[in-house]
């Protein structure tokens, strides 16, 4: 088709090229014969270009009718394969659900029958008469037919535990993974137990929930949480101490706060003769690593350009996996006395925490 159009495209110029030629400098005689012949090949060339034309035309149709024959035998290909997958998806779905129930039947044969839950690791202890029993919940007799469990230990329930998919043990976690993969997930899980933060309380609660446990419970001051816009990157909150500075153990209620769609939680405390302040990020130690934070304790109604006394901190946010007694230890501590001092500068036993966030 290219090699049509090229063609088409040089009949037009020796064409004119020829009229071109026609206008010599001979007298009229010659001048209109030469016109005479020039125009006879005009005539010849301009029938040449229809000739061109209508094959180039019957090109484009050829080429139309081809590319119609391929849309149409890729729509039946694609209709023949939708087909065959309509008639392989209950077969597939029946594999499926017998491989399925194949697991579910496993997992039953290897459960702990005082515990009710799937072993992960070895020994799997067994009975004389096969009854499975985990390491922590073995004593010197079966539980189901009460004969003397002895030494025995399941290498067949030890392969099964090995080759399925085992639940995460968090109750709200629905995830499985592989058993060498449970433990690693477990610790990261967004449904594991922690710690409420505050010192008053003993509760221990699902990471998911905590945030709403602080907000909803006297823990927290907040209803919920304040967030930190990523423009301003900082936020404060404010403190009044009601009772005497000398008490030796004073609590604050839980500040809660969120980043970057991360919760996090400050943490206000006096013990003996230090006052500690520490900022709690929902979030495992590898997850806390990632951010940066500065918190400042200085006197009411001040900015960090007047204050007259101020203590900082810089470093990352502690975790919440972190062992509660311990949680103070990983911010900032200010000594009973320049308190006293930031309590004086503000007059009304009130002080301030400022925090700023920032990502590494």
């Amino acid at each position: 088709m290219d090699a049509i159009l090229l063609s088409i495209r040089y009949l037009f110029v020796d064409a004119d090229d020829m009229r071109n030629e026609g206008k010599s400098p001979g007298g009229p005689g010659d001048d209109k014969k030469e016109i005479e012949e020039s125009d006879g090949e005009v005539i010849d060339w301009k029938r040449q270009v229809e000739m061109l034309n209508r094959l180039l035309e019957k090109e484009k149709q050829e080429h139309d009718e081809k590319v119609m024959v391929l849309e149409n035998k890729k729509e039946e290909t694609s209709r023949i394969h939708e087909e065959e997958i309509g008639c392989l998806r209950p077969k597939m779905k029946e594999v499926t659900d017998k491989h399925k129930h194949v697991f579910d039947q496993l997992k039953e044969k290897v459960e702990c029958l005082v515990c009710l839950e799937i072993p992960r690791s070895s020994p799997v202890h067994v009975c004389p008469n096969g009854h499975i029993v985990c390491k922590q919940c073995k004593t010197g007799s079966c539980p189901t037919c009460r004969v003397c469990m002895g030494d025995g230990k399941s290498l067949l329930a030890l392969t099964v535990i090995d080759n399925i998919e085992h639940n995460c043990k968090f109750v709200d976690c629905e995830e499985i993974f592989a058993v060498d993969k449970l433990e690693g997930h477990e610790k990261i899980c967004k449904h594991r137990t922690v710690a409420c933060p505050h010192n008053n309380c003993s509760e221990k609660i699902t990471l998911s929930k905590l945030l709403d446990h602080l907000n909803k419970q006297t823990c927290s001051l907040d209803s919920r949480p304040k967030v930190i816009e990523s423009s301003s990157k900082s936020g404060r909150a404010r403190f009044i101490l009601t009772d005497s500075l000398n008490n030796r153990d004073l609590n604050w209620q839980v500040r809660t706060f969120t980043y970057e769609d991360n919760s996090f939680a400050l943490i206000t405390e006096k013990v003996d003769n230090l006052f500690y302040f520490t900022m709690v990020m929902f979030e495992s130690e590898k997850e806390c690593s990632k951010y940066h934070i500065k918190m400042e304790v200085q006197e009411w109604l001040s900015t960090r350009q007047d204050s007259e006394v101020s203590f900082r901190f810089c470093g990352k946010p502690c975790s919440i996996d972190q062992e509660k007694k311990n949680l103070k230890y990983h911010g900032l501590t200010v000594n009973n006395i320049d308190m006293e001092k930031i309590l004086r500068e503000s007059k009304d036993s009130s002080f301030i925490v400022s925090i700023t966030f920032s990502e590494k």
